[in-house]
């Protein structure tokens, strides 16, 4: 995690600031380090929350931006994929309450609160209400009924899963920076030659909408 976060930081310095990001295009310029961190990560979620087989579909390494308007990611959301969609988010750098925290609405019993996607496979593909953002009023009505905002903090490597229909938002740069690295996995009837392949492991050139044939995997790509 240190040796990407260094490198990947050295890029950034040096790249145009999108104006919600800053993408990097180039992910397998950073192969030895993306297996290093994937492998183990996969074989955890495996064994200890999925028990069944994993493959990274997607991979993004970006930095979050600075800017005065909450927009797109920023405003709370869900992302409207199967609950079986599972993102995992590392920390390349220290953040705090200043350099764009990841939030995420939790229940009055402290876990994070999921909305029914609309989107479960080939039987039911539907888009979001609302693009899957959620209103303000809806905001204030769950907090009233005790459910509570967090702010995840941590030092570099700091890891956190969630599933794509928790809500959630980022959050503004107000001083420094945010780089991440966020992989995303999917379960799989068969066990893949490696989680993280060229062939079924895309980063932003592709879309981020998940296949919505639950029984097409990475042997589609093979």
């Amino acid at each position: 995690v240190n040796k990407l976060a260094d490198s990947v930081r050295k890029d950034f310095d040096q790249m145009p600031v999108d104006p919600l990001m800053v993408k990097h295009n180039d992910l397998w310029k950073y192969t030895n380090e993306i297996n290093s961190i994937s492998n183990p990560l996969v074989s955890y979620l495996e064994e200890k929350k999925y028990g069944c087989y994993l493959y990274v579909d997607k991979i993004y390494i970006y930095r979050t931006a600075k800017f005065e308007n909450r927009e797109s990611s920023y405003l709370w959301h869900y992302d409207n994929n199967p609950l079986e969609i599972i993102k995992n988010i590392i920390y390349l750098n220290d953040v705090d309450d200043l350099n764009s925290p990841f939030e995420y609405l939790r229940d009055p019993k402290g876990r994070g609160l999921n909305v029914t996607p609309t989107r479960t496979g080939t039987q039911q593909w539907g888009p979001a209400p609302n693009n899957s953002r959620i209103t303000k009023e809806q905001i204030e009505s769950l907090i009233s009924q005790g459910c509570s905002p967090y702010k995840v903090h941590g030092k570099v490597g700091t890891t956190y899963a969630f599933c794509n229909s928790a809500i959630h938002r980022a959050n503004p740069v107000i001083e420094g920076y945010r780089d991440v690295i966020n992989i995303r996995v999917k379960p799989t009837l068969k066990k893949p030659p490696q989680p993280v392949d060229p062939q079924w492991t895309t980063g932003f050139e592709t879309t981020g909408a998940v296949l919505p044939d639950p029984q097409k995997d990475w042997t589609t790509f093979i």
